[in-house]
């Protein structure tokens, strides 16, 4: 595993961020890699992006019901949701139409492992859409504490652009795999 090539891989993920804020958490993300090593959720302190808390989550994977749970989620985050985060399925937090996915892209952050960036339609309830960017990083499995994703989106309401573009329902996503530059995250299922 050659550490300059994750370097690489990094800035080439940090580069295509244009948010400041969610270049501030993927810059931590990196700073509490080990080398080549994925952090956990016991590397996380939350004091070191504590002006970023607001717009961070994380979610641990259950490998039994093959469903990341809601570990943590800022305010911005829990504003807009109408049920509790923390606890609480992917498959129950996410609509019905939006959760395959979801699902699909979270599994690929942590079983490649991969650096997710999208931008676009980063955000939608049966009420609400939020138009900007979202990032998503893999965590590693550590003691009794899961593998699991930590991410952050930076987005507007649709309601708050004076002019609105199109919304296509989608996302425009850009994966940066970290395929054999890191220790690949335990899982504690082969099938993830």
């Amino acid at each position: 595993m050659d550490t300059n090539e994750f370097e690489q891989a990094f800035l080439q993920f940090e580069n295509s961020i244009v948010s400041s804020d969610l270049k501030d958490v993927a810059r931590y993300w990196h700073a509490i890699c080990l080398g080549n090593r994925l952090p956990s959720w016991s590397d996380i302190r939350p004091t070191a992006i504590k002006t970023q808390l607001r717009i961070v989550w994380c979610y641990d994977y259950d490998a039994a019901l093959d469903d990341f749970i809601g570990r943590l989620a800022g305010v911005a985050i829990t504003g807009l949701m109408k049920k509790q985060f923390k606890g609480a399925r992917l498959s129950e937090i996410r609509p019905n139409d939006k959760y395959p996915r979801s699902l699909e892209r979270a599994k690929r952050v942590l079983k490649e492992p991969a650096l997710y960036r999208g931008h676009g339609l980063v955000y939608k309830t049966d009420d609400i859409g939020g138009i900007g960017e979202r990032i998503v990083m893999p965590l590693r499995s550590a003691g009794s504490v899961p593998a699991g994703i930590f991410g952050a989106p930076a987005f507007k309401s649709v309601i708050d652009w004076a002019h609105a573009p199109s919304i296509d329902n989608k996302e425009d996503e850009q994966w940066v795999s970290l395929a054999g530059l890191v220790e690949a995250p335990e899982t504690a299922s082969a099938e993830l």
